[in-house]
């Protein structure tokens, strides 16, 4: 892996926030009976389940045994200045998927087929992304959208009285991926490499991974955007996802598409001060900077 990023020192996590995420968690914190989840997971120490769930069945991943790994770890960790580097663990699975769990020590772990199936920028995106939910203290927020179901059971008529708690929750939930999708991007500072595991992760066939055509996503991403426009698909949104943990991967590239061509971004810096922007004809990515534009229309090959 070439050490080619900004170290962002310093870098606090309201700098990149996003207010989708902001809200969210303002109506969560205010919600009757967040207190009560919270107190119940640290009663029950369900950090320590996860714990012990997740190392005693993965491989942990170290300095030693798979180095080029952790040395991915170490260098988000670097970037995004987070003090301190958590455990990492590899568990077997071949879709392109990492997660975090624990609030006090957290633990990522990642499918073993992101490793296989992504490259190095792409792999720093990810990680980046998990990193993120750790530096804006999401951990204990996403452990009780994880246990609420367990919780609620415990108590008369739980699952009515925490309706509002669980939308509030599993809302919030979606709206942190927005926020650690921004990290993912200031970790591996390649617009093409987030796109790149957008893609991947959307379901794009091994085969097809050298004709990756950022374009048709881009324009795909655009017109879901525009969606929001008209109130129903607006309805058939919500409806399709008010119980999910993360948005959909089309919305997220959106979103974060968003930020791109934002001023927000430009003011970290990274030396990509140009802009993917889709162009209507011809049917190529162009940049928005004053450089010529390149005719390829495959970023990043």
């Amino acid at each position: 892996m070439i050490k080619n990023k900004k170290i962002l020192k310093g870098l606090d996590h309201t700098q990149y926030e996003h207010p989708f995420d902001q809200k969210a968690l303002s109506t969560l914190q205010s919600t009757p009976g967040v207190d009560l989840v919270g107190n119940f997971i640290t009663k029950h120490t369900i950090e320590k389940i996860y714990t012990v769930q997740y190392t005693g069945s993965n491989l942990k991943v170290t300095s030693e045994n798979y180095p080029k790994i952790y040395e991915y770890l170490q260098y988000a960790c670097q970037i995004l200045d987070l003090p301190k580097v958590p455990e990492l663990y590899i568990e077997w699975g071949y879709s392109i998927n990492a997660f975090t769990v624990g609030s006090e020590n957290p633990i990522i772990v990642l499918n073993s087929g992101l490793i296989d199936l992504c490259d190095d920028d792409e792999i720093m995106f990810i990680i980046g992304h998990e990193c993120g939910h750790i530096k804006s203290n999401h951990m204990l927020y996403h452990m009780m959208a994880q246990v609420i179901n367990i919780c609620i059971d415990s108590i008369p008529f739980g699952s009515i009285a925490a309706a509002p708690l669980q939308y509030a929750l599993y809302y919030w939930d979606r709206m942190s991926e927005f926020t650690a999708d921004r990290a993912g991007l200031l970790c591996c500072q390649n617009k093409a490499a987030a796109i790149r595991a957008f893609m991947k992760m959307a379901g794009m066939p091994i085969k097809e991974f050298n004709n990756m055509n950022y374009q048709t996503f881009i324009q795909q991403a655009t017109e879901f955007k525009q969606l929001d426009y008209d109130a129903m698909s607006k309805v058939i949104k919500f409806i399709s996802i008010a119980d999910n943990s993360h948005p959909w991967t089309v919305m997220r590239a959106a979103e974060l598409l968003n930020w791109i061509n934002s001023s927000e971004y430009n003011k970290f810096n990274l030396g990509e001060t140009s802009r993917l922007i889709v162009d209507e004809s011809p049917k190529v990515i162009t940049r928005s900077s004053d450089q010529k534009m390149r005719k390829n229309k495959y970023l990043g090959q």
